[in-house]
């Protein structure tokens, strides 16, 4: 990596590679890009984790090994806590480290009783590590000087922190990710007629955190609160600092977070739970090391190609679409990526994150800080920090069109794909992604088989997603996507596609759909020749929200501004629904709604979805073709141009539309083509090969 030059190839060979490749350059262009690939019919392994050995019985079924704190290098898994905004742990003090026997994952669990218990379920492990709980420290919401007026964070600045959305207070941002260094910035608060105690509101998982204040000047004297666990980063409580002095009017209050002084030669035991008669010290037993496996330092590392490896075991954290997205593998804001044929599994958050133009909050400004400051290592200028808070505008040229395709994505507790912004003009593809945040010990808004804001013109067709929290999950902008072509099942704890407060173009074509509730839409959307088999909600309250959300001239990341997502605005043609599927909250948006040729099935059909050895098989029980309905082909111009964008349902490369083969590949009719995703062949077909095993070994 380190010696590759634009238009290289790097060819790995079988093995185990114990190692964090972080990349220092890319390619140039399409052309001339760096190639890390693995030898044709090897098997390379890039793995963040490392064997443990040393374990020692402590019953029949736990046991543990204590290992220094430099085992782990720099950033110890096992301290470092998820955390993150919209993300819920709900007290739990999760983190980003944990425990994997052979090719499974032992789930974290709270307390040294519960991981000493007979086994229940999934394996557990539980970790004590003389840490602080990693390096963010705390959130902040609040000054209140004891006889003065409180100042929210929404009205400060913060150096070296960001605005986190926390559900507890969910009308306002306090500042979070605070870590060793950040600083804040409350100015001309009101000290009223004399104060001599300062209150802070803050909330922690860490053990503990100093927060030090200067009035009116920076380099002053300082006067420190110790803020400790609050029980949950989204738990707030009040903390004292007390003055030098007692001060009247009103005085600028400069505030720095100091973490504590680390325990010298610190020690981490980890307890896990082995089935009767297994012995650890015999086993393959790994415990992640590594926070990515594949991942740049910087930003601006562009045209890699990454393909044919195994990549496992990251003990990723939280990926917010309002700071840095880390992932097991990403270009962490670059373009012209292209991932593909490649087993990626077992990362504690993202698998691939294709990444966040800044590290400061955007989008859910409502009012702008005072001050604005760019990350030093975020690779934006302040002018483009102000672009992106206020307008959600970034450069083309500078990130996205990147490929993803082939890989086989699973074990992954937040998402198996996410970005913002970082998405768009890319193309996901054939990617086979299951078994995402299932059985989680936290929640959060931004979990899924694939997460986006924003993803412009992004192309994501023929995916197999299934047994994730929620299949695909479209957000913000989305603008000119087309989602075509996709296998989704079993993604029964929320639904198979969620587009939210997104205002179209969105063309959602030849999908199955057979999850307990199908689809979730705001509006400017188009759904054509989908096979529905559950719930399709749509209307204001309960999906669009009346949110002010941006939109954007035709294939450009320019925005034109925001405007209300009232609901509606749905174009539905040539669908096959099954008895089970139910629309829900159709009579309520405020913008129209299209019913075209949609075709209902009788009562008592069901839909069968079989895995046999050589790819997965659907089967209807009933004739699905005995329809008198008539249909048109649809194209560009059948399709209405959305209220608010005004831009026509076209390709990315602004060619128009046209819907003229079925999921399979096969050419429709040009003259009443069959309902839902399967062109007519005969009146008796009814089973259709619907995933291939081998073409995406």
């Amino acid at each position: 990596a380190q010696r590759a030059m634009p238009g290289d190839f790097i060819t790995v060979h079988e093995g185990i590679y114990r190692e964090k490749v972080v990349p220092p350059r890319g390619g140039i262009s399409d052309k001339q890009r760096i190639t890390y690939q693995a030898a044709e019919g090897e098997k390379v392994i890039i793995t963040g984790s490392e064997p443990v050995k040393g374990w020692t019985r402590v019953n029949d079924h736990t046991w543990k090994v204590t290992l220094p704190n430099s085992f782990f290098g720099t950033r110890n898994p096992f301290d470092e806590q998820l955390y993150g905004s919209w993300y819920h742990g709900h007290g739990r003090p999760n983190h980003t480290g944990f425990v994997i026997h052979g090719d499974l994952c032992l789930r974290e669990t709270f307390s040294l009783a519960e991981v000493m218990a007979p086994i229940d379920g999934v394996p557990r492990f539980y970790a004590e590590a003389d840490g602080n709980g990693g390096p963010v420290l705390m959130n902040l919401e609040w000054v209140r000087p004891s006889c003065g007026e409180k100042k929210t964070s929404m009205q400060a600045s913060v150096k070296g922190g960001d605005q986190s959305i926390c559900i507890a207070i969910v009308d306002r941002w306090p500042f979070g990710y605070l870590r060793d260094g950040s600083q804040m910035f409350f100015e001309d608060v009101d000290f009223g007629n004399g104060s001599d105690t300062l209150f802070v509101q803050a909330a922690t998982l860490a053990k503990a955190g100093i927060i030090e204040a200067c009035i009116d000047n920076p380099s002053g004297t300082p006067v420190s609160a110790y803020i400790t666990n609050t029980g949950d980063w989204e738990r707030f409580g009040v903390f004292p600092i007390v003055l030098h002095n007692r001060l009247h009017g009103r005085h600028h209050v400069y505030l720095t977070v100091k973490a504590p002084t680390p325990k010298m030669d610190g020690q981490t035991t980890i307890y896990a739970q082995f089935a009767k008669g297994i012995d650890p010290n015999k086993e393959q037993v790994e415990v992640t090391v590594r926070p990515e496996v594949f991942y740049p330092d910087h930003t601006g590392v562009d045209y890699i190609t990454v393909r044919g490896f195994t990549l496992q075991n990251a003990a990723t954290n939280w990926a917010p679409p309002s700071a840095e997205q880390p992932g097991l593998i990403g270009p962490h804001w670059a373009k012209g990526w292209i991932i593909e044929h490649n087993t990626i599994c077992r990362s504690r958050c993202s698998g691939i994150s294709l990444g966040r133009s800044t590290y400061g909050h955007a989008h859910h400004y409502q009012y702008l800080p005072p001050r604005i400051y760019a990350d030093p290592e975020g690779g934006q200028t302040v002018e483009q920090l102000r672009d992106y808070f206020e307008n959600a505008s970034w450069d083309k040229d500078e990130a996205g069109h990147h490929i993803v395709r082939h890989n086989h994505i699973y074990d992954c507790g937040q998402t198996g794909i996410v970005g913002c912004s970082g998405g768009a003009f890319s193309l996901i593809e054939d990617n086979e992604i299951h078994d995402i945040c299932m059985g989680e010990t936290f929640t959060g808004e931004e979990m899924g088989g694939i997460k986006l804001h924003f993803a412009n013109d992004a192309l994501i067709r023929g995916n197999h997603i299934y047994r994730c929290i929620r299949g695909l999950w479209l957000d913000w902008g989305g603008q000119g996507m087309q989602v075509t072509d996709n296998l989704f099942h079993d993604n029964n704890e929320q639904e198979d596609i969620f587009i939210e407060v997104c205002h179209g173009p969105i063309l959602v074509a030849n999908n199955i759909l057979l999850s307990r509730q199908a689809l979730t839409l705001s509006q400017g959307i188009a759904c054509v020749h989908n096979l529905i088999g559950g719930k399709v909600i749509a209307g204001r309250d309960r999906c669009a929200g009346g949110r002010y959300t941006y939109y954007y001239p035709a294939h450009s990341t320019k925005s034109l501004g925001k405007a209300p997502n009232l609901g509606g605005d749905l174009q539905w043609h040539n669908n096959l629904l099954l008895p089970v599927a139910k629309l829900e909250g159709w009579d309520e948006p405020e913008h129209p709604i299209d019913l075209v040729a949609n075709t209902t099935m009788p009562e008592g059909t069901t839909a069968t979805l079989e895995e046999r050895t050589d790819g997965w098989y659907l089967s209807l029980n009933a004739n699905c073709w005995q329809d008198q309905t008539k249909h048109k082909l649809v194209t560009t111009a059948t399709l209405r141009k959305p209220v608010v964008t005004k831009q026509a349902f076209t390709n990315p490369d602004g060619s128009p539309i046209k819907l003229n083969t079925d999921y399979l590949g096969i050419r429709r009719k040009v003259s009443n083509p069959s309902a839902g995703p399967f062109e007519r062949k005969s009146q008796d077909a009814n089973t259709w090969k619907v995933w291939n095993k081998k073409t995406r070994e």
